[in-house]
């Protein structure tokens, strides 16, 4: 009887040890998550984050790939100026628009500015020229020494990441685009112009302007 008894005393203290040992484990295993709680959703966060960085790389990217046609009109995007001052090249103007793209280093665009100038001068009541350097491919320095070296008067605007040139095709300097008084593209020319030929259409993006005002 004694023998049972004392058996049956060892059962009970197995079995409360592990009663004890099944309520420590479960305690702790809640006290880890709950002290792992802060470090979830942060990782979520993070995630999160993560994730939003990807989408909005992934909408620029898209929205770099939409190349822009002759007939389309010339989307807005805020540009630096050499002077301080910020331009939307997309912007409601009643006026033309020639836009050169091109780098300090390029010597058919070092050639074209001086032409780009005197024809800024001679129709700059009815005709914008906007100089944008793609900064992507060339030094900040460099570009102010051009600007300065050639006197230049027209604005000097900055694409620090290509973006617009890109848009464009970005396959080569100078590139020109021919924009008429309603912001729509009429040509986009890859390669240098002779004075003649840029006064030229020049003066096509005015006729257009007169004709359409006559109707």
């Amino acid at each position: 009887m004694k023998r049972f008894l004392f058996i049956r005393a060892m059962v009970m203290l197995v079995v409360v040890g592990a009663s004890w040992g099944v309520i420590e484990n479960t305690t702790y295993a809640v006290n880890l998550s709950m002290e792992n709680a802060p470090l979830k959703e942060e990782y979520g966060r993070e995630r999160l984050e993560a994730e939003k960085e990807v989408e909005d790389e992934t909408a620029d990217a898209v929205e770099v790939m939409k190349k822009i046609k002759p007939g389309q009109r010339l989307p807005s995007m805020i540009l630096k100026g050499l002077n301080g001052k910020t331009y939307d090249v997309g912007a409601t103007r009643n006026k033309a628009l020639v836009i050169s793209f091109w780098a300090s280093w390029c010597d058919p665009c070092r050639l074209e500015a001086p032409m780009l100038n005197e024809l800024y001068s001679k129709y700059k009541d009815d005709v914008d020229v906007y100089g944008i350097n793609v900064t992507r491919y060339d030094r900040l320095e460099d570009v102010q020494k051009f600007s300065r070296s050639l006197a230049l008067q027209f604005p000097i605007l900055l694409d620090e990441q290509g973006a617009l040139f890109e848009r464009f095709g970005g396959v080569a300097f100078p590139t020109h685009v021919m924009v008429d008084h309603h912001g729509q593209v009429r040509e986009i020319i890859i390669g240098m112009l002779s004075e003649q030929e840029l006064e030229r259409k020049i003066e096509t993006l005015e006729k257009k302007k007169v004709s359409l005002g006559a109707e």
